[in-house]
């Protein structure tokens, strides 16, 4: 009797986990125009509402479309025009990859204790918690991150030998805090230069430090002042659907309009 007891109890842990399990995955809640998604990311078929994308799906949209899609009620990912993204983790630590164009997180509800957050492409990682942001990432070139509400840490995205790659104080110096109504853009170059200079002070890691701070603040003194983004973010994706019969990326120009306009 104990025993069947036990067993009912281990079975219980097993339903209750792979629901769990289960659960860990985005709703595709609306979408215009042509939207896809993939396992592998090589063979594509079209989204439905209501198709529920798990860990490693991959998503992508056509010219003039977008696709809204939500996690658990806890935040949406908006996939807007000519972006292919892939959702490479969900669950306690999810991490939403984005190899070309643009998206915007909105987190409607604080992370839990322990939960991670992250946008990443090939130039940095955004760590975020409560908040809305849109990530606009040019394949190879620069990653651009808007902060509509809340605040946003941005990582650079850069290899890091073992000799420093344990030392806390050195992923710290390659981070920098964007907060609402501000905006900032990095690119491959620039991760590029700090590799090389990473490469050379590895062995000297004063020296490393010292250079990896002057680069920090170089950046952060780049970050950009934006009224009313969330109104630049409506006007962005309005420009996005109404020009693009050339398919070129004039994002920076587009924002400068519309900061010009928005009082």
């Amino acid at each position: 009797m104990k025993q069947w007891w036990i067993y009912g109890i281990v079975m219980m842990l097993v339903v209750m986990i792979s629901s769990q399990a289960g659960s860990a995955a985005y709703e595709v809640e609306s979408f215009i125009g042509t939207v896809e998604y993939s396992s592998d990311g090589k063979s594509w078929k079209p989204v439905d509402v209501g198709m529920r994308l798990s860990k490693n799906a991959w998503v992508r949209t056509g010219q003039s479309s977008e696709v809204t899609m939500t996690y658990q009620k806890k935040r949406s990912l908006q996939v807007l025009q000519q972006t292919v993204v892939q959702l490479k983790n969900l669950g306690t630590t999810e991490t939403v990859k984005v190899k070309s164009g643009k998206v915007h997180l909105n987190v409607f509800t604080k992370l839990k204790p322990g939960e991670v957050l992250q946008v990443e492409n090939e130039v940095a990682v955004a760590a975020v918690r409560g908040t809305r942001f849109v990530i606009d990432y040019e394949e190879n070139q620069a990653s651009t991150c808007t902060v509509v509400e809340g605040r946003v840490v941005l990582t650079r995205n850069v290899s890091l030998p073992p000799e420093v790659a344990q030392d806390p104080e050195v992923e710290k110096l390659l981070t920098v805090e964007v907060k609402a109504n501000q905006k900032l853009s990095m690119t491959m170059d620039e991760n590029r230069a700090l590799e090389e200079t990473i490469r050379r002070s590895k062995n000297n890691l004063a020296q490393l430090k010292q250079a990896l701070s002057e680069a920090q603040r170089e950046t952060m003194s780049r970050i950009m002042a934006v009224k009313n983004a969330e109104r630049v973010l409506e006007e962005l994706r309005q420009y996005d659907e109404e020009n693009t019969d050339n398919g070129e990326d004039e994002t920076e120009d587009t924002v400068e309009k519309i900061k010009s306009r928005v009082k």
